[in-house]
């Protein structure tokens, strides 16, 4: 049986890019999106450059009015490249790069989402398979119950009402049964929507805290947009230079070919030339406004950068705050069950004594179970609340 570890990163930068646990068309497509970002930096990288031309035309003249009748070829080749742009140039790499680290970012942060939610679904197909086994030791105490009222129904010590009370309480604990095994059957379809492999192919390990100064510097949503004001700072620069002075250097070298059809003459020509250009811009309508957008924009997404930070840090909070009522929950259940343990010690010398019921005796052993599940129950609880820190943090 093939097993794959969901590991319990502190370092969940390994883990997001271990794309391995998805299936294959959904690796393959994470994959080729990484590619398609790679190449997509190249590109913006080396968009200042301007490419070589090569042009080439067939021409025939004929003058009615003189005795001229001309065919010419020619071909040149050559290219005009800014080779100064007041910051331009270097604003336009630096562009790439910061692009490229937001590209990357997200990228990752999409596969950690992704493999967050397979690790929640197998967390609670477990937990779901718990609650199906306490199920049924709830269900078995309600039927105890229904057969208690009935006892004392017909020894006239209890009412209709109270009777079909406990039928309807069978039933329904029933049907909630039914429900719980319909979920079970739902996470395991959800489970395949993202990987091959089955529920116990899968080694779930605990995972280890997550300060939270940790969980804010290095949270993956904060970096992804943190990144994005750097991208959108380039920018706004970039666009400062479109109305600063720009140097362009200019080569075109060509040849053409005429033939003289009346006088039946052949003529080559060879030309070559060389440009420097000073482009100075003096007025543009829109620059205000332009200028304004791109540095308002620039100014939002800082704002909204600052304002994220808060809500992790109050996200931080609330998770550990939920984490430390679950634990609270285990004390309460651990209390329970010791007490329910000299109940059912009590209750089995009472039994053998004669002097209380076995149904007595099978409820409060049935409760213990329950209770035991519902601490293990929790265990899981806990466990979703830190796959929240760890899949939202980079390493």
């Amino acid at each position: 049986m093939r097993k794959i570890i969901v590991c319990s990163l502190f370092c969940s930068l390994a883990f997001a890019n271990n794309l391995d646990i998805l299936q294959k068309d959904k690796k393959e497509s994470r994959e080729l999106e990484k590619k398609y970002i790679e190449s997509n930096y190249e590109s913006n990288k080396n968009d200042w450059i301007s490419p070589i031309n090569l042009n080439s035309s067939l021409n025939r003249s004929h003058s009615i009015s003189s005795d001229n009748d001309k065919f010419s070829k020619s071909v040149s080749i050559g290219f005009t490249q800014s080779i100064y742009e007041s910051g331009g140039i270097e604003f336009t790499i630096q562009y790439a790069k910061d692009k490229l680290k937001y590209d990357l970012l997200s990228w990752e942060n999409q596969n950690s989402q992704l493999l967050e939610s397979i690790y929640d679904t197998l967390l609670e197909i477990s937990k779901l398979k718990l609650q199906i086994e306490q199920s049924r030791y709830k269900l078995e105490n309600k039927d105890i119950e229904l057969i208690i009222k009935k006892i004392q129904y017909e020894a006239g010590r209890t009412d209709i009402v109270e009777l079909n009370n406990a039928i309807m309480a069978k039933n329904t604990q029933f049907k909630d049964n039914i429900s719980l095994e319909n979920s079970l059957k739902d996470k395991e379809y959800e489970l395949s929507k993202y990987t091959d492999l089955k529920y116990d192919e899968i080694e779930i390990l605990d995972f280890k805290n997550v300060s939270k100064e940790d969980f804010i510097n290095y949270n993956l949503d904060f970096l992804q947009e943190d990144s994005k004001v750097e991208m959108l700072n380039t920018s706004y620069k970039k666009t400062k230079t479109n109305y600063l002075p720009k140097v362009s250097l200019g080569a075109t070298g060509s040849y053409s070919n005429i033939d003289d059809l009346i006088k039946n003459a052949n003529e080559d020509e060879t030309s070559a030339s060389a440009s420097l250009t000073l482009l100075v811009p003096l007025y543009d309508y829109n620059k205000s406004n332009k200028l304004q957008d791109s540095k308002l924009e620039y100014l939002k997404q800082r704002s909204q950068v600052n304002d994220l930070k808060n809500e992790i840090a109050y996200e931080y909070e609330q998770i550990l705050n939920q984490i430390d009522t679950y634990e609270k929950y285990n004390k309460t259940i651990d209390d329970n069950i010791k007490l329910y343990n000299e109940l059912i010690s009590a209750n089995i010398s009472s039994n053998e004594a004669g002097m209380t019921s076995v149904y007595d005796l099978d409820i409060l052993k049935n409760t213990k179970k329950i209770n035991e599940y519902d601490m293990l129950i929790n265990d899981i609880n806990i466990k979703l609340e830190y796959s929240k820190l760890y899949f939202k943090i980079k390493g």
